[in-house]
């Protein structure tokens, strides 16, 4: 694309985003993810050892149950516990899938690949979520016999009953990525996902006179060996281990496939103002990311190591020691021009999720480009509120009025794929056939068809013109049926879309559709 092309692109891509700012239009660009457990079965699979049949029903019904409130994107945890939903070269199949680590499905089939096609025929972004060092929730001794544990146990440490992947052995951090590079090559996920689980949440124990203290993390031979030659403070050695981790997986994706992202959800608070009056937030947590999960996570935002941050705002309004919109100010602040998106807790009630959506939206698309929901069942179930009844999705459907867009991430590809070509409108009230042939770009993702009113100009900024997004698969002709039953004079108008959310040109056509004909 020559410099004036993508000059337009940009600046279309502005006017969109600066009339959602201004509030005086609904939204086109936010992200609206849900978040998938596997971990302890929380969301899907309900249960080990389902059937492939079931797995498929329920995922699907957690799908639509998205699309159906205008999410675009599902964050589905692949990797609880150093095990995986795929058939995997290098770690054993899940725990959570089977009822039985290392065992395949019967009959075989891949999760992964059906999970990433079935959002994508929604319109869905495919976030897969990974846990880079937990290992075992509890029962640490039936690991299967391909685990890395049996081949490499000087990477492994127990703590608090469960059992880690020791960030201070250079072996894991090799480990995590070649995980991540098979993943990333193998899948068209859209992102790569990390929560809050680093170093893990620190654990206390009573001493012999019954007094508590914290339990140090059992890393003293890596720290030994690798850390206490080069580090003065043990607690910046683990730091840096974790900053290593983030930076290297950083540059396996990119130098993989540099259009998947690599996004972070990490505890609400980075630090507290007590312990840093420079940059701490005004907070009382009781955990902090920096010091008790070694998780420094504006500095990977700041190295532009990370694409998105989503921290867990999962307190409510006016909560004194740790109150929503103070937090959500701090986390504006200290992007760094990341993308930031915030994490609902569901529980909190659809009063509450309403009043953190608008504070959100006040700050402006410049400042918080959209929501994570903790988690997706509360969507599925509709969850109602405890003490009025008041259900969760028609709250959402009201907030999300219209199909979104993923943001744009101006620091990727901001190239337009090619306009279409040869649209053609034909049919009758009430199935309208649009149809047009795809121009292959290498960026080319969906399409997206518009449908104005008599009058009305093609203005691609409005969202609640978008009737359609078909995804590119390939074909060399996209259609569409328009099924409103609506009769008289409409444009419509198709764009091609970028991974990255980057539009076409449009080209429209404007046509008279009467029950028996279009003219």
């Amino acid at each position: 694309m020559n410099s004036k092309k993508l000059l337009l692109a940009v600046i279309s891509v502005c006017s969109a985003l600066s009339v959602w700012a201004q509030d005086k239009a609904p939204s086109k660009y936010e992200m609206r993810a849900g978040w998938m457990a596997s971990v302890a079965n929380i969301n899907w699979p309900a249960k080990k050892g389902q059937t492939m049949e079931e797995l498929k029903k329920v995922y699907i019904a957690y799908l639509d149950s998205l699309a159906a409130v205008n999410a675009n994107a599902v964050v589905m945890q692949v990797r609880p516990t150093g095990d995986s939903f795929y058939p995997c070269a290098i770690e054993p199949w899940s725990i959570y899938l089977t009822g039985v680590q290392g065992q395949a499905p019967t009959p075989m089939w891949d999760p992964m690949a059906f999970m990433v096609e079935e959002a994508h025929k929604r319109g869905m972004e495919f976030h897969a979520w990974l846990n880079p060092y937990r290992i075992a929730q509890n029962d640490t001794t039936k690991f299967a016999e391909s685990h890395a544990i049996h081949e490499h146990p000087e990477w492994f440490v127990t703590y608090g009953g469960l059992m880690y992947f020791d960030p201070g052995h250079p072996g894991s951090a090799k480990y995590s990525n070649n995980v991540v590079k098979e993943l990333v090559s193998r899948y068209d996920v859209d992102a790569i996902h990390f929560d809050d689980y680093f170093y893990p949440y620190k654990v206390s124990a009573k001493d012999a006179d019954g007094k508590s203290y914290v339990v140090d993390f059992p890393d003293t031979l890596s720290w030994e060996k690798y850390g206490k030659p080069f580090f003065k403070d043990k607690d910046a050695w683990r730091r840096n281990n974790v900053n290593q981790l983030i930076k290297s997986l950083s540059e396996t994706i990119r130098s993989t496939k540099p259009w998947v992202k690599f996004g972070i959800s990490p505890f609400g608070v980075w630090r507290n103002k007590s312990t840093d009056p420079v940059r701490g937030s005004d907070s009382q947590a009781g955990v902090q990311n920096y010091d008790d999960l070694y998780a420094d996570i504006i500095l990977w935002s700041e190295k532009g190591w990370i694409d998105y941050v989503t921290p867990q705002l999962y307190w409510k309004i006016g909560r004194k020691i740790v109150d929503y919109p103070i937090l959500l100010d701090w986390w504006i602040k200290y992007s760094f021009g990341r993308h930031l998106y915030v994490g609902h807790s569901m529980g909190n009630g659809a009063d509450e999720i309403e009043r953190q959506i608008d504070t959100l939206r006040q700050r402006g698309f410049d400042s918080v480009q959209g929501s994570f929901y903790w988690n997706a069942g509360s969507v599925l179930r509709n969850s109602k509120q405890r003490d009025n009844g008041r259900e969760m999705n028609p709250m959402l459907k009201a907030k999300n009025r219209y199909i979104a867009l993923v943001p744009p991430m101006a620091w990727m590809d901001m190239t337009a794929p090619k306009p279409v070509s040869g649209l053609q409108v034909k049919g009758s009230a009430p199935i309208v056939e649009i149809s047009w042939d795809a121009n292959y770009s290498d960026n080319l993702n969906a399409f997206l068809v518009y449908k104005f009113e008599k009058g009305q100009p093609v203005d691609l900024s409005d969202p609640s013109k978008i009737i359609g997004r078909v995804r590119y698969d390939n074909n060399a002709k996209g259609v569409f049926y328009d099924k409103s039953g609506q009769k008289g004079q409409f444009t419509y108008a198709v764009t091609a879309l970028s991974r990255n959310s980057i539009e076409s040109t449009a080209v429209s056509e404007t046509v008279k559709v009467t029950k028996s004909a279009v003219k």
